[in-house]
């Protein structure tokens, strides 16, 4: 029900992450599968919930809870606790997977492709380096399944989003020039790279290419594995994400 073999952390013995499949999946939020959180021996783990809301909010956790948090208008979670368990849902939007292997700090977001253009991918790198000192050299990324470049399909409005627009945190700002780098035009429809997006931004504040990990799983053309929004028109499934410190 899990891909729980992220191949970027397997030689980590301290940190363990997953990513549902269609069969793991559940009904709109919170994502809640005991099920699947026992198949990764994370049943005495503590889930964080946050209510997504396609922004680039990313909440620190600093005190492991008594039990389930629910937290709003949050698409990104960091943390250094052992056995809190953050998580998030998709249903084509990517999950970025963090995790600073010298500092023992995790990140995970929710990077649709507003959040995307906003950076929190990049955003996350950087207050787990704000927060706890992470150096991005020293961190880990698995941008996991979602939809590919083959199936996001969209018109100018988010084309122009990305070309027209930067993305910037504090003192960390980038303009974006990279986009037709990572898009392609048919006709008046526009073919984007959110994947690969997610990629340039992580290198771009200091996460070596080689620590990064890219699912080639695209979420809209699976439909054996995977549910997804695009693909049909609208859904209340959504499947999980989850990392957490062991």
């Amino acid at each position: 029900m899990s891909d729980k073999y992220i191949e970027v952390f397997s030689q980590f013995e301290e940190v363990t992450g997953f990513f549902s499949t269609k069969e793991g999946a559940t009904e709109g939020y919170p994502y809640d599968r005991e099920d699947v959180f026992e198949e990764n021996w994370l049943e005495e783990a503590i889930p964080v919930w946050p209510k997504q809301v396609h922004g680039d909010h990313i909440e620190v956790i600093e005190q492991r809870p008594y039990r389930p948090v629910e937290l709003e208008d949050t698409d990104g979670l960091i943390t250094n606790l052992r056995g809190v368990l953050l998580t998030t849902l998709h249903a084509d939007c990517i999950p970025v997977f963090l995790f600073d292997y010298m500092r023992n700090v995790i990140g995970l977001v929710h990077a649709g492709w507003k959040g995307t253009a906003k950076g929190i991918a990049a955003k996350a790198v950087y207050m787990m380096n704000r927060e706890y000192g992470s150096d991005p050299e020293h961190i880990m990324a698995f941008i996991g399944p979602g939809i590919s470049k083959c199936c996001f399909e969209t018109g100018d409005d988010v084309y122009e989003a990305f070309d027209k627009g930067s993305y910037s945190f504090d003192i960390f700002e980038e303009k974006w020039d990279f986009i037709d780098d990572f898009s392609e035009k048919k006709g008046d429809k526009y073919y984007i790279d959110l994947k690969g997006i997610n990629k340039k931004m992580l290198m771009d504040i200091g996460v070596p290419e080689e620590n990064i990990e890219v699912s080639e799983h695209c979420t809209c053309c699976e439909p054996e594995m995977f549910e997804s929004y695009r693909r049909e028109g609208g859904t209340y499934m959504r499947m999980g994400a989850g990392l957490c410190l062991i």
